[in-house]
């Protein structure tokens, strides 16, 4: 092997071991958690939805993700758990949804248990 190989190799190699933590984990957040629908409000504009689900009173809502199909929407909810501290007793949430395409007619789906939320 070549001294200039050999040279970058060790270049690699030290640059590497000197972007991990001292536990060599990466940094971590509140933990992302899916939550189930119970029912949703549609707004007369078609676009902006209400959106119900089970919670605890320690966490908060996070984002949700939506998938457009021609008779369905589906949604997925989740939310970032503040603390590992706290009852697991379902708590009504709410989420303000806004579609980037009109309701239409679709049926609403919660995509984490496949059951119909909202129907026209």
């Amino acid at each position: 092997m070549s001294f200039r190989r050999l040279a970058l190799l060790l270049a690699v190699v030290l640059l590497a071991a000197s972007c991990t933590t001292k536990t060599k984990e990466l940094p971590q957040g509140p933990p992302r958690e899916i939550r189930i629908i119970n029912n949703v409000e549609v707004a007369d504009d078609d676009r902006i939805l209400t959106v119900r689900y089970w919670g605890t009173e320690c966490e908060e809502f996070s984002d949700s993700e939506v998938e457009y199909g021609i008779t369905q929407i589906k949604i997925t909810i989740y939310a970032l758990v503040t603390t590992d501290e706290c009852e697991r007793a379902g708590l009504q949430q709410t989420a303000s949804i806004t579609l980037d395409q009109p309701l239409n007619d679709r049926i609403i789906i919660d995509a984490n248990t496949d059951t119909v939320v909202w129907e026209p």
